[in-house]
């Protein structure tokens, strides 16, 4: 090959090297993790579409399970669940029963103990039987009664919510009944105990699959930015770098939106902060 031709072929192929840049390392996994070869993770397994077990089979499915697998086949390591209530995932992390946790609510109070990674966006969908009266607009709500998990604080956020809504607008405050938990919510609902209820906006989807035509959305999800992430000990930062990374290869190859599509949550997409962190 002559001088010149070979000077033209490494000048192309510098160019086209500069166009599509080789995609970077993985991220090192701490030493202890990489040496057993398993990340354990908090499960909520009662928690669909995020996680929960198939009635058909009993076997674990749902959004945080299918990143989960993910994240294990991209940093080379096994998943093992540990299954704990919502409630005591976070001291589960800080003592190292779990290293970390899955669909945690990523909120200001648990930042001074908790380290998070944004993955799904939240909101609040209200929706009532299909059998109800009409309830056109979330403004129509004003004056009714509605179901509200006290758990993770949507009964405040409602009552909050009717004080700017409905009596800030001279109208009737929304009544709000605290539950204990959004099945209590729903079975309220049911009873015609109360005229709707709200739910976390990524579960709806699931609700709606298992009673078609049962019940009727209320208005759009509404939300003040809520997210839900991954947990880690504030003392785990490589294992947070390295899931982090996982999750924007995840993003970029396309396997993220596939997994939301999956499970009809497209419209939760987090994409954007994902790639942008």
């Amino acid at each position: 090959m002559s001088a010149r031709r070979c000077a033209v072929l490494v000048g192309c192929l510098l160019a086209m090297r500069a166009l599509n840049p080789a995609p970077a390392a993985a991220q090192a996994l701490p030493d202890t993790i990489a040496a057993k070869k398993k990340i354990v993770i908090a499960l909520f397994a009662s928690f669909p579409p995020m996680a929960y077990k198939r009635p058909e089979d009993n076997k674990l499915a749902g959004i945080d399970v299918d990143l989960a697998d993910y994240f294990g086949r991209k940093l080379g390591v096994d998943i093992e669940w540990q299954e704990v209530s919502y409630k005591s995932a976070t001291n589960a992390l800080i003592t190292g029963r779990v290293d970390m946790a899955l669909s945690l609510l990523d909120l200001p109070e648990a930042a001074t103990k908790l380290d998070f990674v944004d993955y799904l966006s939240s909101g609040m969908q209200v929706y009532a039987l299909a059998s109800h009266a009409p309830i056109p607009t979330l403004s129509d709500l004003c004056g009714l009664t509605v179901g509200a998990n006290r758990r993770n604080g949507f009964d405040a956020t409602m009552r909050d919510w009717s004080d700017k809504h409905c009596v800030a607008a001279g109208r009737p405050s929304l009544k709000v009944e605290a539950t204990d938990g959004t099945p209590a919510a729903r079975l309220e609902l049911r009873k015609k105990r109360v005229d709707a209820i709200v739910q976390s906006s990524e579960s709806v989807p699931y609700t709606m699959q298992l009673e078609p035509g049962t019940y009727v959305k209320v208005g759009d999800a509404f939300s003040d930015g809520l997210m839900i992430a991954v947990a880690f000990p504030k003392t785990s930062t490589q294992l947070r770098d390295a899931v982090k990374g996982a999750l924007k290869s995840a993003a970029a190859d396309g396997s993220y939106a596939a997994i939301l599509k999956k499970f009809d949550v497209e419209g939760n997409s987090a994409s954007e902060r994902i790639t942008q962190e």
